[in-house]
């Protein structure tokens, strides 16, 4: 004998309710379609589950026999759905929450809220090469040419977004009336950004701007997250620093951002594992394809700026 779910869900609700318009209500189905559950049930297992009359609803010596075996059924039903729904979400790198890959999953969610994605921000794609490999993530955003060596044979990656880096300085500082921050003259002060433990990707890509651009970059100071550098930015002594154009920056510090010449842009890649992909990420990465084109997100003029 099959049971249906969905009527032994009906019996459950309507036994714990002791009431059939509340159990409807519950269910959010009508008093008419939950009794017509109910007497499936009933006919299925050939035997009457409850007792009605016009104030109570009590059950049965069968239907008190079936009770725990019910919610049993309903239990493992619900733990099935809930399992495959986990198992449909993406699982996601974002390499930090503040990036641009942040600021690319907002958008593809606006574009497809259904998606569900498990993030995390494993600091780092190097840190994520393992998890792809093993299967214990789906992709992951990041720099492939920031990587210690090449990207792993099995994975494979496409660009998705070159993202501009732009420079904030105090208002008092000298360049803050500028309209543009010419890389080549900032001189010895440079770019001041304390690295701390930031990702290999990161700091590669600030040496080859820095050897590239004949540019200074002082890493000199303390500082233990966005806020405190910004902080420190805004109040300390007068530095230029730098952010990517897609975060988002506090409104009450009040720092001037400006664009830099050459533009320096940030090159993000969605890396996955070769072979058939799931249908979960067959959708992102449709979607990546679809909002970089259409946004442009890999357009740029090859002469005022510069990629790694």
């Amino acid at each position: 004998m099959d049971l249906d779910v969905g009527q032994v869900r009906a019996f459950v609700v309507a036994a714990d309710q002791r009431h059939f318009s509340r159990a409807a209500a519950t269910l959010f189905l009508t008093q008419q379609a939950l009794s017509k559950r109910i007497r499936r049930l009933e006919d299925s297992l050939s035997t009457q589950l409850f007792v009605r009359s016009n104030r109570a609803v009590e059950l049965t010596e069968d239907g008190k026999r079936f009770l725990p075996h019910a919610r049993e059924l309903v239990t493992a039903a619900d733990a099935a759905v809930a399992a495959m729904s986990e198992a449909q979400r993406l699982r996601l790198d974002l390499l930090d929450y503040r990036l641009a890959p942040m600021f690319m999953l907002r958008r593809f969610a606006e574009q497809d809220p259904s998606l569900e994605v498990t993030r995390s921000a494993l600091q780092g794609l190097d840190r994520a090469l393992d998890p792809l490999l093993r299967g214990e993530l789906d992709a992951a955003f990041g720099w492939v040419g920031g990587l210690a060596g090449p990207l792993p044979d099995d994975l494979t990656h496409r660009v998705v977004r070159l993202e501009p880096l732009v420079a904030l300085l105090p208002p008092e500082h000298p360049l803050a009336g500028h309209g543009v921050i010419d890389l080549a003259a900032l001189g010895a002060d440079g770019i001041w950004l304390p690295s701390g433990e930031s990702p290999r990707e990161w700091r590669a890509y600030l040496e080859q701007l820095s050897s590239s651009l004949a540019v200074t970059v002082d890493h000199s100071g303390v500082s233990y997250d966005l806020r405190h550098t910004l902080e420190q930015a805004r109040y300390g002594k007068p530095r230029v620093t730098l952010v990517g154009a897609d975060m988002e920056l506090p409104r009450d510090l009040n720092l001037r951002v400006l664009p830099f010449s050459p533009t320096p842009l940030f090159p993000w890649s969605i890396v996955w594992r070769k072979g058939k992909p799931r249908p979960t990420l067959r959708r992102l990465l449709a979607l990546v394809d679809k909002t970089s084109r259409a946004e442009q997100w890999c357009s740029y003029d090859a002469a005022a700026s510069w990629l790694p």
